[in-house]
């Protein structure tokens, strides 16, 4: 037996789980203004205020026009994390070029006290939600020995493409911190339109700090999962979106930002 299959027996032993009869009512749509390639050449504003797009889902994550830090959504509250680390409270007119929202109800649960890092996270979730070719959102408490995130700095025209955006972001060891992880797992074939894989966002308990998730270690995990299967796209219809070429899929482009 691997050590990664000892790992994964080691923890589902461990595993609190179960299934709610529910959720069988529950509104399983993932709603996505905009597409990641747009966002990868430089489509850095939108026309969605936050106020629209919280009426199609009171959990997700994003970004804000002008690439203007992360955004974070869960228990009907979005906040935005700037380049300074800080997160603020959003308004109800800010817009977002790139945002996924959902209604989350969670459908699944399971509570460990293993240490992991993000991979072993990841390997994790794909144990408790083995279907891939579904949308996967997950809300995790976390209390975290070592967490990095980063946000990107807000943009000035001409726009830069986004892997080029993401070489000054501005990245944070926030050390032992509590909070929680938002974010889903989308299917491969999404590519091009959403990023394929895990895509997590973080807000500690404070409210103070956060930011998408770029490695991290932690214990005590508390995990809601809500497996979808409707996923409805908004696409701009501005005269910048218009103009940008969504033709190719930079995976790598992608990879390099993501990770």
């Amino acid at each position: 037996m691997t050590n990664t299959l000892k790992t994964i027996g080691f923890i589902c032993i461990a595993l609190s789980f179960f299934k709610s009869n529910a959720q069988k009512d529950k509104n399983t749509a993932v709603y996505q203004y905009a597409t990641i390639n747009a966002l990868m050449e430089g489509g850095f504003d939108g026309d969605m205020t936050l106020a629209a797009l919280q009426k199609k889902g009171s959990f997700g994550i994003g970004t804000f026009n002008e690439l203007d830090g992360e955004m974070i959504g869960f228990d009907n509250h979005f906040f935005q994390i700037k380049s300074d680390g800080k997160a603020y409270a959003v308004t109800a007119s800010q817009k977002t070029p790139f945002a996924v929202v959902a209604n989350f109800a969670k459908d699944k649960t399971a509570t460990i006290s293993q240490a992991l890092n993000l991979q072993k996270l990841y390997t994790l979730l794909d144990s408790l939600s083995p279907n891939k070719n579904l949308y996967v959102g997950y809300k995790i408490k976390i209390k975290c020995q070592t967490l990095k995130t980063r946000s990107v700095p807000k943009q000035a025209k001409p726009y830069p493409l986004l892997i080029d955006a993401a070489k000054n972001q501005s990245v944070f060891d926030l050390g032992t911190i509590s909070g929680t992880l938002v974010g889903f797992r989308f299917p491969e074939y999404m590519k091009g339109l959403n990023v394929p894989g895990y895509h997590f966002h973080f807000l500690s308990d404070d409210k103070k700090t956060g930011g998408h998730v770029l490695d991290l270690s932690g214990t005590n995990f508390e995990i809601e999962i809500d497996t979808m299967d409707d996923f409805e796209l908004h696409i701009p219809d501005n005269e910048d979106f218009n103009k940008l070429n969504l033709a190719k899929t930079k995976a790598e482009d992608l990879e390099k930002v993501e990770k």
